[in-house]
């Protein structure tokens, strides 16, 4: 998604009209226009104004690798557990799994398995 149609999409996420847009950031309707429709960006305090605003994170647009917000906040989630220390050995095994050919829903059944085995023994 290209900076322009991130703008737009905010804007429609928060029912704004272009000109409550250009008014928030104190620019001129035509401008919201042109950056809506990837003619011109937004200056740097402008972003930071919008997010703010908005109560967005700032990486929202300015990272080309993210599409939704949704996106965004499911990154940054998967990043917390990534460099999280204890889910690191459960990584590799679900790896293993994967080179195993052993499909999201076995890998259920197999801990539906265990977990009612550990109760029967504890």
């Amino acid at each position: 998604m290209r900076f322009g149609d991130k703008v737009r999409f905010v804007r429609e996420k928060f029912a704004l009209t272009t000109e409550q847009l250009a008014k928030l950031l104190n620019v001129t309707q035509s401008y919201i226009s042109h950056v809506e429709n990837n003619r011109r960006r937004l200056g740097r305090d402008k972003v930071v104004l919008l997010a703010s605003e908005l109560q967005l994170p700032v990486e929202f647009f300015l990272r080309e690798d993210v599409t939704t917000l949704e996106e965004l906040e499911l990154n940054v989630k998967l990043k917390a557990l990534v460099t999280n220390e204890k889910y690191l050995n459960y990584f590799v095994v679900v790896d293993k799994a994967v080179e195993a050919s052993i499909s999201p829903a076995e890998l259920e059944q197999a801990i539906e398995f265990i977990k009612t085995y550990k109760k029967t023994q504890g």
